[in-house]
Parts: C-alpha cells; structure tokens; sequence
C-alpha cells in the first residue's frame, strides 16, 4: 500500500527544520482558507434554503420560476468562474494533485485559482448540488503548499508540502486530522518517507484547530454510543462491505459515464447543459429538498433516526444519479461527502432488512449507517485504511474499529477482484488524456 522510498529525501536537519516551518506556515494559510471556506458555506446554504423555503410559499408556477431562474444564474456562473479563469479548478481537485505529485503535470501557477476555487465551490455547493467541500478546500490545500514550497528551492520539497498540504485540506473540511494525514499518505502518494510523514503530521495537527478557531470544534457526525456487535453482526457488517464494495464499483462507472456524456464538446452547448441540470436540480428541491445537497446534512438526518425510511429506495436512486451529474458538470466540488451520503443509505437500508429477518443480531441501525460510509469509501476510493480513520473521527466512535475493519475489507477487495482502478486513479488518467 505504501512505497518507503527515501529518493527525494535530504535527511540533513536543517533541512527538516525548514521544511517544518513552511509546513506549519502553510498550514496556517489553509486553516485559516478552508475555515472561511466551510463558514461561508454553511450561512450561504442557510441563506439560500430560507430563500428557496419562501419561494415555495408563493404561487406554485411563480415560485418554481423564480427559484429555477436562482438556481441557472448560480450554476452558470460557477461553471463560467472556471473555465474563463481556472480551467483547473474544475472538479474535485484531488486528480490533479495526484498528476503534480507523480510529475505528470506542473503545479498550479494562476493567481487567479483559489479565488475562483473558492467562490465556485461556494456557489455549486450551497445551490443544492450533490457535491462535497473537502475536494476544494484539498485542492486549496495543495495550492497553497505550492506557494509555500517555491521558497525552498527544492522541486521535491515543494512536491512535499503540496501533498502534504492537500491532506491538512481534507482534515480541515472534516476536522479529521488523522484521516487527513492517511490521506496524504494512502492515497494521494502512496509513500510514507520521513519527509512527507513530517510534514503531513505538522500540516493537519497545525490547519485543523486554526480552522476550528473559525467553525468551532466536535465531530461532523456526532452518533450516540454504540456497542459492538457480536461474531454474527459482524459476519453481517462483512456481507454490507461486500455489497458496498460492488456499489462504488458502480458508482465509479456512473460517474465516469456522465462525465464521457456531458462533456462531448458537439453533444450540447455547455450553457444549455448548465441550464438543464439547473432545471432539474429545482424540480428536486422544489418536490423533495431532502434529496439534495452535498450530503451532510441528509447524513445527520438520517443517523438521528428520526427520518421515515418509506422512501430509501428513492433517495438512493436519487443520490446515486444526482452526484454523478453534479460533478460532470465541471464546477468546484468534491466527490466524498455525496458518497458517503449514499453508503449511509445503503447501510441503513442493510440494517432494516437485517432487523426485519434477522433481529436475533440485534444490529443497530445507526451503526449499519456509519459501516456503510466507511465501506462506500473504501470501495470506490480503494483506501480502507483512510476510510476507517476518518469515519472514526467524523463519528467519535473509536470502539467501532472491529466492525469498520470487517466491512471496509471486503469492500477494498471487490474493485481489486473486478480489476477496477479506484476513482481518483480513473480521473487522473481521464485527465492526462484530455491534456494530451
């Protein structure tokens, strides 16, 4: 899983030295960024949701005009913001990072990205898309690593602390210093030489309390204590991850499929295109808002208990489509949060056929909520060990290991068994074709 390689390293402690304080500089940068990120997300997505409820209280033709009219201006702009300015700031980001890493691509150099990463992704998240905030705030991350690592005059240096960087971005959007650092390490590099260990470490210990300072400190998704389950539930959790593991093989293979779609340049103007998935996206938050957004909230919804479960076939098949289409639009925005959205709905759908046959098990539905991210992750991302740490931290359920471990394995394996890439490795190639 990891390469040990000490080829870029200089082991001289000077040298670490000032790498560690570019790092806890940088650091700063993105804490403070990704901070003002998420805050401005969150009023922005409250701001807009008191907008879009008034709408709803008006004349049903006036009302649905007027919100469709909301929801075109805000997609159009921010699919213009990046293909005037930033061409690079399209999509997740973590693709693109990856590139630069393996020297595929250069780092970025416009001036012009982070203000347009920032205000796109503010635009296409809070307007209702199914996209997450952490592929831009790790994009800003690596960004800004960038910046740093030119004033060390090392090109493996700088590499370094873009990496590094791009996982203080992750553990900043879901206060997961931990997940953020595995990251770096599991997925984006696939190394753990002392260098990149080192400045991971100080990046996301450095940028995740600088980014609470702004949108306070506690887990994204506080579930009550839940008990571990016995051999028979865990056996269970096992058959969830293989399940999970076939889905993100499908979800990769959606997505991949609605970027091939949307993006032919003679299938339909990218304006119409932004126009009519703006339409559709009103019609969702005009019958059944639940269905949209980045995905946390529905999570935290859903992990309450309290939501009627009726419908779960349709939310999913909703979340399922919505994602895929939202990110093959090409704005600012992750793909993590909508996944873990629809692991949830699949661990919750497992857990109540579970308690409807089997309730011997006595398997908690929430904790079927919380597997089942973890397992989504791991199948579609193939990085088990990121998906579990972060799950913990997001959850704070730090005696689940067992029964995440049970899923997230099997659910790693089914894509290898299926000889299907993880998704960030099927962008990166997608990428470096359009380049060339």
């Amino acid at each position: 899983m990891f390469r040990t390689d000490n080829q870029d390293d200089q082991d001289d402690l000077g040298g670490i030295f000032r790498l560690g304080l570019l790092a806890t500089a940088a650091a700063v940068a993105i804490g403070l960024v990704g901070g003002l990120f998420r805050l401005s997300l969150e009023h922005s997505i409250v701001w807009l949701q008191s907008i879009y409820l008034s709408l709803r209280g008006m004349q049903p033709l006036i009302g649905f005009s007027l919100m469709c009219l909301l929801v075109t201006a805000m997609t159009l702009c921010a699919i213009y913001l990046v293909r005037r300015f930033a061409p690079n700031a399209a999509g997740s980001g973590v693709p693109r990072v990856e590139a630069v890493w393996r020297r595929e691509m250069p780092s970025e150099s416009n001036w012009m990205f982070l203000p347009v990463k920032f205000c796109s992704g503010i635009l296409a998240l809070s307007s209702g898309y199914a996209l997450g905030r952490e592929g831009p705030i790790v994009q800003m991350g690596a960004y800004i690593g960038g910046v740093f690592g030119k004033l060390s005059k090392s090109a493996a240096d700088q590499r370094t602390l873009i990496a590094g960087l791009a996982g203080a971005g992750l553990a900043v959007a879901f206060s997961a210093p931990l997940g953020g650092m595995l990251f770096a390490l599991e997925e984006l590099t696939r190394r753990a030489h002392p260098r990149l260990v080192i400045v991971s470490m100080v990046a996301c210990t450095t940028a995740v309390p600088v980014a609470q300072l702004l949108v306070g400190t506690g887990e994204i998704f506080p579930v009550p204590h839940l008990e571990q389950p016995g051999i028979a539930g865990l056996l269970l959790l096992a058959c969830l991850g293989v399940a999970s593991g076939f889905a993100g093989v499908l979800y990769n293979t959606v997505i991949l499929r609605a970027l091939d779609i949307f993006n032919r340049p003679a299938a339909v103007p990218l304006w119409l295109r932004g126009t009519l998935a703006a339409v559709g996206l009103s019609i969702l938050l005009w019958q059944t808002p639940f269905f949209t957004g980045g995905g946390e909230a529905l999570v935290r919804e859903l992990l309450s208990g309290q939501q009627l479960f009726a419908g779960l076939a349709a939310l999913w098949l909703a979340r399922f489509a919505l994602g895929p289409l939202s990110y093959s639009l090409g704005m600012s925005g992750g793909l993590f949060a909508p996944m873990l959205a629809v692991g949830a709905i699949q661990g919750i759908g497992f857990g109540m056929l579970v308690d409807a046959y089997w309730p011997a098990v006595a398997l908690e539905i929430p904790l079927c909520a919380v597997v089942g991210m973890a397992a989504m992750f791991s199948g579609s991302v193939r990085a088990p060990l990121t998906g579990i740490v972060l799950i913990i931290e997001m959850t704070g359920l730090g005696n689940q290991a067992v029964s995440l471990m049970a899923a997230c394995i099997p659910a790693a394996i089914i894509p290898f068994w299926l000889q299907q890439a993880g998704i960030y490795d099927d962008l990166r190639e997608r990428l470096l074709r359009a380049q060339h």
